[in-house]
C-alpha cells in the first residue's frame, strides 16, 4: 500500500542570501565574482581551486519565470584571481551565486 503523503505536492519557497554573481564575459567565458564579505568564509575552499578544476556552482537568476528556484552548473575553472573565478561552460548571466564547490567533493 502506497502512502498517500508522499503523493502530494507542496512549494517551498527560500530566501538564502547570495554569496556572489556571475556575469558573462566574452568568448564563452564567465566571471564569478565572490562578495568580499562570503571571501573569508569561503576561501579555504576557494584556495583548493586550480585551473583546469571542474566546479558546481549553484545559482539564481531573479529574473527568471521559472518555477526552479536554484540551479547547479557545472563549469571549468580558467583562472582564479582573489575572489574573481573566470569559468568557461555555464550558461548565466547577472545570476546571483548561493554555493560554489568543487565537483568531486559533492
Amino acid at each position: 500500500m502506497i502512502d498517500n503523503a508522499f503523493n502530494e505536492e507542496f512549494s517551498l519557497h527560500l530566501r538564502i542570501k547570495p554569496i556572489g554573481v556571475i556575469k558573462k564575459s566574452n568568448a564563452g567565458l564567465s566571471d564569478v565574482i565572490i562578495y568580499s564579505d562570503f571571501e573569508r568564509i569561503i576561501g579555504s575552499i576557494m584556495e583548493k581551486f586550480e585551473k583546469g578544476m571542474n566546479l558546481l556552482i549553484v545559482h539564481k537568476n531573479n529574473k527568471s519565470t521559472d518555477e526552479h528556484q536554484v540551479r547547479v552548473s557545472a563549469a571549468e575553472l580558467i583562472n582564479r584571481k582573489g575572489n574573481l573565478l573566470t569559468v568557461k561552460g555555464i550558461e548565466a548571466d547577472d545570476d546571483s551565486v548561493i554555493d560554489v564547490r568543487l565537483k568531486n567533493e559533492i
